[in-house]
């Protein structure tokens, strides 16, 4: 679906955004860099709390003046029809504004009637990224009219970049939020102390007890599919296993 040039410009994007330590500069790079594969004219990537509440300091706004970023934070993000795609699919996803409702449905609600309109901003879509149930960040793109709606390509240029984008999120976010991680993440830990795996080694095991497969962690960690196979023969080494799921029962044992 892409050209190779378009192959190369995700590429660059991720390995630019990979570099951010802060989550408000990622969140205003983002913004930015995406106009390089998909025009819009205003967004926004809210970075949200542990209550899932917008936090201000870390979230950027283009393209909508102070009132009406106000008036989305304090009213609207309640009334935002993307709760309806969250109670269906509890994940980070990829949306279009035009397939979460009817279009004569979305045009009644009052996000779109009072908020969105008067914005001239007719069409969206954006990422909804989440991590162990809750809804971490939200990324929205939109567009006027004139513009026309997003297309099945555009979405698929940000499928590309959803898992990677929820993964940068996650691992800049301030210590305090990290605090909550769960007890298979704590388990993974000491399994790897325990085995002396590698900080990479660890990232490997991680998304493997995840359930990746070996294509889908050579995409998350931007690396290649014979670099994951060498990780995961150095990682049945050390444990002493011949392979997945081995070395899974070993892990919950």
């Amino acid at each position: 679906m892409l050209k190779e040039s378009e192959w190369i410009t995700v590429n660059n994007i991720l390995l630019e955004l990979y570099t951010v330590r802060h989550i408000d500069v990622l969140a205003a790079k983002i913004m930015k860099i995406i106009r390089m594969m998909i025009p819009y004219t205003k967004g926004w990537f809210l970075v949200l709390d542990g209550e899932e509440k917008i936090d201000r300091e870390k979230s950027y706004f283009t393209g909508f003046d102070d009132l009406a970023r106000e008036n989305y934070i304090k009213t609207y993000y309640e009334k935002d029809y993307l709760g309806y795609l969250y109670e269906i699919t509890p994940e980070t996803s990829v949306y279009r504004d035009t397939d979460i409702l009817d279009e004569e449905m979305r045009r009644e609600t009052c996000f779109y009637r009072d908020y969105l309109k008067p914005q001239e901003v007719i069409y969206g879509c954006g990422v909804m990224m989440v991590r162990d149930t809750k809804i971490t960040a939200l990324f929205n793109l939109f567009r006027d009219k004139n513009m026309g709606d997003f297309t099945d390509r555009e979405l698929y240029i940000l499928n590309l970049l959803k898992k990677h984008l929820e993964n940068m999120v996650c691992s800049i976010a301030p210590k305090r939020e990290r605090e909550n991680e769960d007890a298979g993440e704590k388990n993974i830990r000491r399994f790897c102390e325990t085995y002396r795996l590698t900080e990479r080694e660890e990232e490997v095991l991680s998304l493997l007890n995840k359930g990746y497969s070996n294509q889908e962690i050579a995409s998350e960690l931007v690396i290649s599919l014979s670099t994951v196979k060498k990780h995961m023969y150095h990682i049945f080494q050390k444990t002493e296993v011949s392979g997945r799921v081995q070395l899974l029962a070993l892990l919950s044992a």
